[in-house]
């Protein structure tokens, strides 16, 4: 059965666009937002000079001797605390001093610590402290550890400043299981530190690890 004229459909395809305008909107608002809302992170960098190693430079090449001898200053972190060398010979502590025994120049120290700062762990060095138990998660209040004395490194390091006010060059050994950590806070008191008026002085600001140091 044919069908009238009016009841037929005609069907037309019409190309549909995408309005993109309120994407785009979306778009612009919301990249302002992310800029004042982002975090952005302040990384500080310290150079650090790596041992140099090359052929031994030709004898047949005159060289200037330089007018003093190289302090050659170097801190050695060991279990038991700071060594303090130079060209002279090692730094004493004062108590191996007198009592005649060749020890760290400044040893470790029994102190209070915020176990706040160490969870899960202890502060370094970690081999000494092992015995006294990790802190643990959430603990607050202090307990004894045996840590580095980095005030008196600095103080001592203040001093051979001013005794060598021209050298800028130090040189930092470490045993094999020495704490990064230990490590850093080496280079902290050897490059900058507070004097007694509270200013801020640079001591040695080239830093140089010692070979066999990864």
């Amino acid at each position: 059965m044919a069908r009238k004229p009016s009841e037929r459909r005609n069907f037309k395809e019409e190309d549909m666009e995408i309005n993109l305008t309120p994407m785009m909107n979306l778009i612009a608002i919301l990249i302002p937002v992310l800029l004042v809302s982002a975090a952005f992170v302040e990384i500080a960098v310290i150079n650090v000079a790596a041992p140099a190693i090359g052929s031994a430079p030709e004898q047949d090449q005159p060289q200037d001797k330089p007018d003093k001898p190289p302090l050659n200053l170097t801190v050695t972190i060991t279990d038991k605390g700071y060594t303090v060398a130079g060209s002279g010979g090692v730094l004493g502590g004062e108590e191996e001093a007198a009592e005649g025994k060749s020890g760290p120049t400044i040893p470790i120290v029994q102190k209070s610590v915020d176990c706040g700062k160490f969870a899960n762990t202890v502060p370094p060095p970690r081999a000494k402290n092992k015995a006294a138990g990790n802190c643990k998660e959430g603990e607050t209040g202090a307990r004894s550890f045996w840590i580095y004395d980095n005030a008196a490194l600095a103080k001592k390091l203040i001093e051979i400043k001013d005794a060598f006010p021209d050298e800028r060059r130090i040189i930092i050994a470490a045993e094999a299981d020495t704490d990064y950590e230990s490590l850093t806070d080496v280079m902290d008191a050897s490059r900058e530190v507070k004097d007694a008026g509270g200013e801020m002085r640079t001591l040695f600001d080239e830093v140089v690890l010692s070979p066999g140091m990864s």
